[in-house]
């Protein structure tokens, strides 16, 4: 299994403490102002990268489809 970036295993552990707390994935917008990376587009990047090592799935084109998978732990 291929080991998370600082940056991947942050995102990864927001999503749980969100998902936690409101029952519902963030949206890019709310994931980036809670981990403090600015660009929309890193995020997706990272969600991309989990995503392939099997952390998170979500349904293409379907909003706050994002389901955690495995977790950082």
């Amino acid at each position: 299994m291929r080991k998370l970036t600082t940056r991947q295993r942050e995102v990864l552990e927001t999503l749980e403490k969100y998902v936690a707390t409101n029952h519902y994935p963030p949206t890019y917008r709310e994931l980036s102002e809670l981990t403090g990376i600015p660009s929309s587009s890193t995020i997706s990047r990272i969600l991309h990268s989990l995503r392939d090592y099997g952390y998170v799935s979500w349904n293409e084109g379907q909003p706050r489809t994002l389901r955690i998978t495995k977790t950082a732990s």
